[in-house]
C-alpha cells in the first residue's frame, strides 16, 4: 500500500494538490514582486526567512558584533532567498501536475508518470534541460508546460538579477561607514577633529557629500531591506556604529549649540538626512531599547568651548529619547554595545 501511495495518485484529479499548488505560486510571485521590484520593503516570507537566519547566526556569534560568523550571514541570507523562490516555484508546479494522473506520461512505457516522475519533469522543464524521458500527457498540459517554462524563466531571472544591485549597495554601505569613521570614531572625537579653533569648516566640507550618501543609502534600505543583514565585525566598516557616532554629534550640537556660526545650517541639513534614514529603518527589524543611553559629553568637549556657555545649557533629552532608544536598539541588533560608540577602540582593547 505504501508503495502504491508513492508511485501514483489514486484520484483522477486531486483538487487539494491543485489548489495548494496555485496558492504557493501566487504567494511566491507576490513575495518576489515585493522584494525585487516593489521599492517599499521586502515580501513577508522573505522578511521572515531573512530574520530567522540572522537570529541563528546572531546566537551562534554569541550576540557579539566582533564575531566573524556574522560576516557571512548576509551572503547566506541572500542566496537562501533565491533558492527558496526556486524551490517554491518547483513545489507549486509539482503539486499542480500531481493533481492529474495524466498530466505527465513516461515516453518509454506510455504510462502516467509516478510522483517522482512528475517532480522530475517539472524540474527539468523549469531548468530547460529538454530531457525526453517524460512529456505532457494532453494538449492542455502542453500549454501549461509552456506557460510554466516562460514565467519561471522570468521570475528566476528576476531573483538572480536581484543579487548584483544588492552587492553593490553593500559596497556603498561600507564606503559610507568608512567615510563617517574618518571624521571621528566617537562623537566627541568627531567634534574635536572638525573644530579648527574658529568654526567647523573641516566638517562642513564632508557634510555636503555625506548628505547625498545618507539619502541614497536610506532609499536603498527601503528597496533592499536585506542590507540590514550584511554585517562587518570591523568597527571601521560598521555602518550602525558610524551612524550612531554621527547622530550623537548632531545631538551634541543641537543641545549645546557649540556651532553658532552662520554656517551652522550644515548641521541641520545633515540631521534631516539622518532623520530620513532612521525613518526608513523598519520597526520590525529595529527594536528600540527600553531606556536611552547616557549623555555625558560635557567634560569631553574641547576646552576651546566656553564652559560657562555649556554649563548654562538646560539639557532637555526628553525630545531625543525615542530617537536615542531606537539608535541603541539599532546597534544592539548588530551585536554592538554603547561603549563601542563612545569609547575609542584602543581604550576598549586595553580594558
Amino acid at each position: 500500500m505504501n508503495y502504491l501511495l508513492f508511485s501514483s495518485i489514486p484520484a483522477p484529479f486531486n483538487y487539494i494538490f491543485f489548489i495548494i499548488g496555485i496558492f504557493i505560486l501566487i504567494g511566491v510571485v507576490i513575495d518576489i514582486f515585493k522584494t525585487v521590484i516593489y521599492i517599499n520593503g521586502g515580501g513577508r516570507l522573505s522578511t521572515f526567512v531573512a530574520d530567522l537566519i540572522w537570529k541563528i547566526f546572531y546566537r551562534l556569534a554569541g550576540r557579539n558584533g566582533k564575531s566573524s560568523i556574522l560576516n557571512i550571514a548576509g551572503g547566506i541570507i541572500l542566496l537562501s532567498l533565491v533558492f527558496m523562490w526556486i524551490f517554491l516555484i518547483w513545489l507549486g508546479y509539482s503539486l499542480i501536475y500531481l493533481a492529474d494522473t495524466n498530466s505527465v506520461i513516461n515516453n518509454d512505457t506510455g504510462e502516467p508518470a509516478d510522483i517522482i516522475g512528475n517532480i522530475y519533469f517539472v524540474g527539468y522543464t523549469l531548468t530547460s534541460l529538454g530531457n525526453g524521458d517524460f512529456s505532457p500527457g494532453t494538449d492542455g498540459w502542453k500549454m501549461v508546460s509552456n506557460i510554466m517554462g516562460l514565467n519561471t524563466t522570468i521570475f528566476i531571472s528576476l531573483g538572480i538579477s536581484y543579487l548584483l544591485p544588492v552587492l553593490q549597495a553593500v559596497i556603498d554601505k561600507r564606503t559610507l561607514a568608512i567615510h563617517i569613521n574618518k571624521m571621528g570614531t566617537t562623537p566627541d572625537e568627531m567634534i574635536k577633529n572638525g573644530y579648527n579653533g574658529t568654526n567647523f569648516e573641516p566638517l562642513y566640507r564632508r557634510f555636503s557629500n555625506l548628505e547625498t550618501l545618507l539619502l541614497k543609502h536610506g532609499e536603498r534600505h527601503l528597496a533592499y531591506p536585506i542590507l540590514h543583514y550584511f554585517h562587518s565585525n570591523n568597527k571601521k566598516h560598521s555602518l550602525s556604529l558610524s551612524l550612531a557616532v554621527l547622530d550623537e554629534a548632531m545631538t551634541i550640537q543641537e543641545i549645546y549649540k557649540i556651532d553658532e556660526s552662520e554656517k551652522a545650517y550644515h548641521w541641520e541639513v545633515l540631521r534631516g538626512a539622518l532623520n530620513n534614514f532612521y525613518y526608513r529603518l523598519d520597526d520590525k527589524f529595529i527594536i528600540s531599547a527600553e531606556t536611552p543611553p547616557p549623555f555625558d559629553y560635557k567634560t569631553k568637549l574641547p576646552e576651546e568651548f566656553s564652559k560657562d556657555h555649556i554649563g548654562k545649557q538646560d539639557i532637555d533629552l526628553e525630545k531625543f529619547q525615542n530617537r536615542r532608544c531606537k539608535l541603541l536598539g539599532y546597534i544592539h541588533k548588530n551585536g554592538w554595545t554603547w561603549e563601542d560608540v563612545v569609547i575609542p577602540e584602543e581604550e576598549i582593547e586595553e580594558n
